[in-house]
């Protein structure tokens, strides 16, 4: 795992990469497929969000990591790998498709046979340079298997990963700029990679002037579901747990957010990093206009060679005012008896995810308290080692989403009864958002803590774990809790 700005510039190495002048010394021919092509070079005078900014009315994409790990910004589309919804109807209702698999099977496909090296001679430590300016796939999947583009969702798909054109990666001091690209087989590549050397060469000469960030003005805000209806869901969920039909089921809510002018996602990204750099910060989007973005404290799964890690995150209290309160409600958390089962349900069915796939599974013996700027969670660390690291990051995401933090337990009966009484289709809220290279690690969080934008309206997400003895209101009051971040990055509400 991940631990260090060196653990990322020395972990697995891509698979092996061509390195000719011409496609027909490396046996390709007339009818092969195009090859991807990156190079890179340092960028030390770029900033990621001015370089996002700079990128307005494009294709555009943000990933950060917490505390000052890895950051990566996209601009434009090099190659795509969407997995399309799957149509009709089967026995057991709506058809789908492995997505998982789909988006495994064309990763590979498209980074078999890539061509990575500097733009200019030599590179000083240049296995770590290319480790860093690597291309990566980012994106993510919807949350439901079944899911088909609609209303707000309209652009997105059962799962989307863009290679971007323009990649920016950042960790530490280091910063490099990566230009990707598909080059035919008839094209003679010393001629397509002088033309990405001049390409890439004019993008860092071009100066990025940034608009300071703003709030909205005159926002208008809404909540479509009301206290009553979130009241009769949580009982109905209720009385399904006290019947023996589920152990747990997690219930979303939205809240619509308006505004007079078009909704610049890139822009509350400045909020979200300074007041949740402790979270995994994300924005993705595939048209202008069209993004999902957000920040979440929930890593679903990290993958470096041979070993991965994940998290039981689950059980939720406020801050208090001062270090004393907030050690007060730290251990009100810790005592409770509802949130330690809900906890121990999460923690439970991520083991038995791994167990098919992993070995040396170590689970800590007690969770602990994971503070963020406005909430409280329990928290158990879990790592393994894989049993075929070859296998790549997807197989595990595909095992652990979703996990009962997310959807409940037993899991398909759960996500049966979101179809049901979620009246607000989740679209890609609560599933796997992150990135995947070439060598088949990657990161993948939990896109919870979430909005989506379409012009001027966005679409926020929060919800709240139900077990048997749940309360309306107080889940109610933890979701409102749950709101306050993307409220904040929208400049709706104080979020003190």
């Amino acid at each position: 795992m991940i631990e260090s700005p060196v653990d990322i510039l020395t972990s697995t190495p891509p698979r092996p990469a061509r390195d000719a002048l011409t496609w027909e010394d490396e046996g390709g021919g007339a009818e092969s497929a195009p090859r991807l092509v990156s190079l890179y070079a340092p960028a030390p005078g770029l900033n990621a969000l001015s370089f996002l900014a700079g990128a307005a009315g494009l294709e555009r994409f943000y990933w950060a990591e917490p505390a000052g790990g890895l950051t990566v910004v996209g601009a434009g589309v090099a190659a795509e790998v969407i997995a399309p919804p799957a149509l009709g109807e089967g026995e057991a209702g709506p058809l789908a498709v492995d997505r998982f698999e789909i988006v495994d099977a064309r990763a590979r496909r498209l980074f078999d046979g890539a061509i990575l090296r500097p733009a200019t001679g030599q590179t000083p430590d240049a296995p770590a340079a290319e480790r860093l300016a690597r291309p990566r796939l980012l994106g993510g999947f919807a949350f439901q298997d079944d899911f088909v583009p609609d209303n707000t969702w309209s652009v997105f798909s059962p799962a989307h990963f863009v290679l971007p054109h323009y990649q920016l990666a950042q960790w530490g001091d280091a910063t490099f700029l990566t230009i990707n690209a598909l080059i035919g087989p008839d094209e003679p590549l010393a001629e397509s990679l002088a033309a990405l050397r001049e390409a890439l060469d004019a993008r860092l000469a071009l100066p990025v002037a940034v608009a300071p960030a703003r709030p909205l003005e005159r926002p208008w805000l809404r909540y479509p579901l009301s206290a009553g209806e979130w009241r009769a869901m949580v009982e109905r969920a209720t009385d399904l747990i006290h019947a023996g039909e589920l152990d747990k089921v997690v219930l979303a809510r939205v809240c619509e957010v308006r505004a007079d002018e078009p909704i610049d996602a890139a822009m509350a990204l400045e909020f979200l990093n300074s007041h949740y750099g402790d979270s995994y910060r994300f924005l993705f989007e595939p048209q202008p206009g069209h993004a999902f973005f957000g920040a979440t404290p929930e890593l679903l799964v990290e993958k470096t060679g041979g070993g991965m890690r994940t998290m039981a995150l689950a059980g939720s209290i406020g801050r208090g005012r001062t270090g004393a309160q907030d050690d007060t409600l730290a251990a009100q958390l810790l005592a409770s008896t509802k949130d330690r089962h809900e906890h121990l349900l999460v923690s439970d069915a991520i083991r038995h995810s791994l167990a098919p796939l992993t070995h040396d599974i170590a689970v800590a013996a007690e969770p602990t308290v994971l503070r963020l700027r406005n909430i409280q969670h329990l928290l158990t660390p879990i790592s393994a080692r894989l049993d075929d690291a070859e296998a790549g990051i997807l197989p595990l995401a595909r095992a652990l989403h979703p996990t009962p933090a997310m959807g409940g337990a037993p899991r398909e009966r759960a996500l049966a009864l979101l179809r049901h009484l979620e009246p607000v289709p989740r679209g890609w809220y609560a599933a796997p958002i992150g990135w995947l290279d070439s060598a088949g690690d990657g990161v993948f969080a939990v896109a919870i803590r979430s909005a989506v934008t379409q012009h001027n309206r966005a679409w926020l997400y929060a919800g709240a774990g139900i077990v048997g003895d749940s309360q309306p209101e107080r889940e109610w009051a933890e979701t409102a809790l749950k709101f306050r971040p993307m409220l904040g990055a929208l400049g709706v509400e104080e979020t003190a």
